[in-house]
């Protein structure tokens, strides 16, 4: 892996360079330690949370010039990062040839319970990402929509799960929802291709806000629009995860055929949520979406 957390939980990952990890560590335990005549230098891997060891900070590796990078490491730090056989397997960084599988972690997932407990506690944060990636205009009647479909499908054990992706999961974790009544950005793409190809939908202003428009029916019309998230790429590249995921809008033509309206491959990187909880963690919380998330979730 290319990338190292200094603590378990949301936190910044940091690229491995000699420079980045002396800089955060400042090379105190229980970072940098002395072990039988050797100095080793740890942290913690940014999709598992377990405890890695970084090879090669000082000098080359044995592989010819191979740049520093993370191993996991078979067993806890003390205070750092408890080591866990479940989370490890499910990580994408565990083994050379992994590939993205569907399917659940065990329900004993310490990776798992971090993220359901990060859920609950960011939940607002997690809805503001999601509206600011989409133009979708989330409301709290759909917000609460979207957590009871998480919970049910239990997200957080999905195994392409991490702290870091937990809006996506969110989405990925609901059926086809639809868009009548919902509000979206005005003069963003997606309404854009909605008034250019749904004959049958008005968007009509906002009486809350003039940033954005809110999808009706013409009169006589129905409207059959719904949207998705899907097709969850992940892929390990040189030492490095690349993460995307599709929201995709949808609706019948004339022949009641599904058909697309409008698609937007969102980029996922290593510290959206960490970032967006730096920015909003202290101000601007939604109490209201707060008290949502504490209600489903507890």
């Amino acid at each position: 892996m290319d990338q190292f957390k200094l603590k378990v939980g949301v936190a910044p990952a940091y690229q491995i360079t000699r420079k980045n990890f002396e800089e955060q560590t400042l090379k105190k335990t229980p970072y940098v330690q002395k072990e039988r005549n050797r100095i080793s230098n740890y942290a913690v891997c940014p999709k598992c949370d377990n405890p890695i060891q970084i090879v090669g900070l000082q000098k080359n590796t044995s592989e010819a010039g191979r740049k520093p990078y993370g191993r996991h490491n078979k067993g806890s730090i003390a205070n750092l990062a408890t080591y866990s056989e479940i989370d490890y397997q499910d990580c994408p960084f565990s083994n050379p040839n992994w590939k993205k599988s569907n399917g659940k972690r065990p329900a004993g997932s310490p990776l798992a319970n971090k993220m359901l407990a990060t859920m609950r506690s960011e939940f607002d944060i997690i809805i503001k990402i999601m509206r600011q990636k989409t133009d979708l205009g989330i409301s709290r009647n759909l917000a609460r929509k979207m957590l009871e479909n998480y919970m049910l499908d239990e997200g957080w054990l999905y195994r392409q799960a991490t702290l870091n992706n937990l809006p996506w999961i969110l989405g990925e974790s609901s059926p086809a929802i639809p868009l009548f009544g919902q509000f979206i950005k005005r003069e963003s793409g997606l309404s854009q291709a909605i008034h250019t190809n749904c004959e049958q939908v008005v968007l009509e202003a906002s009486p809350l806000t003039d940033n954005y428009v809110q999808i009706r029916n013409k009169p006589g019309k129905f409207i059959n629009l719904s949207f998705i998230f899907y097709n969850h790429h992940q892929e390990i590249i040189n030492d490095g995860m690349q993460e995307s995921i599709d929201f995709l809008v949808f609706g019948k033509n004339q022949e009641h055929v599904d058909v697309e309206i409008f698609r937007k491959t969102i980029p996922i990187t290593e510290n959206d949520l960490i970032v967006a909880i730096q920015k909003y963690g202290t101000n601007f919380r939604d109490e209201s979406l707060l008290e949502i998330a504490k209600e489903i979730i507890d």
